[in-house]
């Protein structure tokens, strides 16, 4: 009866040890994909905060673009304001004191 016994509890020491191999691996194949959600989960948060951050900046610096494109016009419209005949003549005369010379003092050089 002693050898019965014994096999009997080998064979159930041996089943329990399978048992527990199987669910040891299988627990450790939980512990890898709840590890690999987690690392998935962090990755997802990290690029979308990332894309948020750059999508803002991208936002300010287009409105600067807007402003500094504004302000090319302006000064466009101020360079041609400056550099009208009208007001370059009006300087001459006024501010220089020139005066358009009669065809008697024009001398034309020829080479």
């Amino acid at each position: 009866m002693n050898a019965a016994a014994r096999i009997l509890n080998q064979s159930h020491v041996s089943r329990t040890w399978v048992i527990s191999y199987i669910f040891a691996k299988s627990q450790l194949n939980l512990i890898v994909l709840i590890s690999a959600v987690l690392l998935t989960a962090i990755g997802t948060i990290y690029s979308t905060n990332a894309s948020r951050s750059l999508n803002a900046n991208l936002q300010q610096l287009m409105v600067e673009r807007d402003q500094l494109h504004l302000q090319w016009g302006q000064l466009l419209l101020e360079k041609s304001t400056w550099t009208m005949p009208a007001r370059i003549q009006e300087v001459a005369v006024h501010q220089l004191g020139m005066v358009v010379p009669n065809s008697q003092s024009v001398v034309i050089v020829n080479e």
